[in-house]
C-alpha cells in the first residue's frame, strides 16, 4: 500500500528479491527459512546439551513445550499421544514465525524499488498467505489422516452422510463446506492478524520517526506496540495450535468412544461373574 510520497509501505503479497530460472525467490520465504533454521538450532543444541537435571537455558527451552504438552494431554483425550508432536511443532513454528516481525530491521532494510520504496530482505513468513495457508492445508491433511486411521476409509465418509440417513442428499454437502472452511478460518486468522500487526508496527514507526524532533518521547511509543505484538504473536500460535488439536479430537473422538465401551465390556463381565458377597450372608 503506498499512495505518492506516503511514509509507510506495505505490501499485501510478499515481495520478490531474486529469480532462478522459474523460481522467484521472495523476502517472506527468507522468514520461513529463518525460522526453521531457529528451530533446528535449538532443537540439536537442545539434544546435545540436555541433562536429567535441567539448568536455566533448558528449563526455557523445556516451559513452553512442557505448557502445550499439558494442554494437549487435558484436552486431547486419551489418544493425545499420537498427535501431541505435531501439536508442538505447529505451535513453535507459528510463535517463531511470528515473533521474528520483531526483529530490528525487519521490513526496514532492504533493497530500494520502484518509486523508492523499500523492498525489505526479511519479512515475517505468518504475515505470507501462502505460508498460512501451507500450514492449514498440512493441518487439514493431519486430522483427515487421523479420521480415517481411526475410523476407516468407510466409517470417515459415513459422517458426511449424517443421521437419518434420508437427510444426506442435504447434509452432505453441508458437512464437505465445514470441512473446506476450516482451511480458510485457519489460513486467513492467522494472516490477517500478523499482516495487520505489521502494519500498526510500520505506521507507528513511521509516525514517531517524523514526530521525534518535536516529541523526544515518541521513541517509547513504538515500544509499547512491541510488546503487545510480542503477545498477540503468542496468541495467534496458541490459537492455532488449539484449533488444530481440536479437528484432530474430532476426528477420532467415535473411535475413541467405541473403544472405551468395548474395554469397559470385560470388566462389567467379570462383575456380574463374580457378584459382591451381600454383608451378612452366612
Amino acid at each position: 500500500m503506498e499512495e505518492g510520497g506516503s511514509l509507510v509501505h506495505v505490501e499485501i503479497a510478499a515481495e520478490p528479491l531474486f529469480a532462478i530460472g522459474p523460481f522467484t525467490f521472495t523476502n517472506s520465504m527468507v522468514g520461513a527459512l529463518l525460522t526453521t533454521a531457529i528451530l533446528l538450532t535449538v532443537a540439536f543444541w537442545f539434544s546435545r546439551r540436555s541433562a536429567l537435571v535441567p539448568n536455566r537455558r533448558q528449563s526455557l527451552v523445556e516451559l513452553p513445550i512442557e505448557w502445550m504438552a499439558n494442554i494437549v494431554h487435558g484436552a486431547g483425550g486419551t489418544r493425545w499421544r499420537s498427535f501431541v508432536p505435531f501439536i508442538l511443532t505447529i505451535f513453535l513454528t507459528v510463535l517463531v514465525a511470528n515473533w521474528i516481525g520483531l526483529l530490528p530491521g525487519v521490513g526496514t532494510i532492504g533493497l530500494v524499488g520502484e518509486h523508492d520504496t523499500i523492498v525489505p530482505f526479511l519479512r515475517p513468513a505468518s504475515a505470507d498467505l501462502n505460508f498460512t495457508l501451507a500450514l492449514a492445508l498440512v493441518t487439514f491433511v493431519v486430522f483427515v489422516g487421523f479420521g480415517i486411521r481411526a475410523n476407516g476409509l468407510g466409517g470417515w465418509l459415513k459422517e458426511f452422510l449424517g443421521e437419518p440417513r434420508y437427510m444426506s442428499p442435504l447434509m452432505a454437502p453441508i458437512h464437505v463446506i465445514s470441512e473446506l472452511s476450516r482451511l480458510i478460518s485457519l489460513s486467513m486468522r492467522l494472516f490477517g492478524n500478523v499482516f495487520a500487526g505489521e502494519v500498526l508496527l510500520a505506521t507507528m514507526l513511521a509516525i514517531t520517526t517524523f514526530a521525534a524532533f518535536t516529541i523526544p518521547l515518541a521513541f517509547f511509543v513504538p515500544g509499547i506496540f512491541l510488546g503487545l505484538e510480542l503477545i498477540f504473536g503468542f496468541v495467534q500460535a496458541l490459537v492455532f495450535a488449539l484449533l488444530a488439536m481440536t479437528y484432530i479430537s474430532m476426528a477420532i473422538a467415535e473411535h475413541a468412544t467405541h473403544d472405551d465401551k468395548h474395554a469397559e465390556a470385560p470388566g462389567a463381565d467379570a462383575v456380574a461373574a463374580h457378584p459382591a458377597p451381600v454383608q451378612g450372608a452366612v
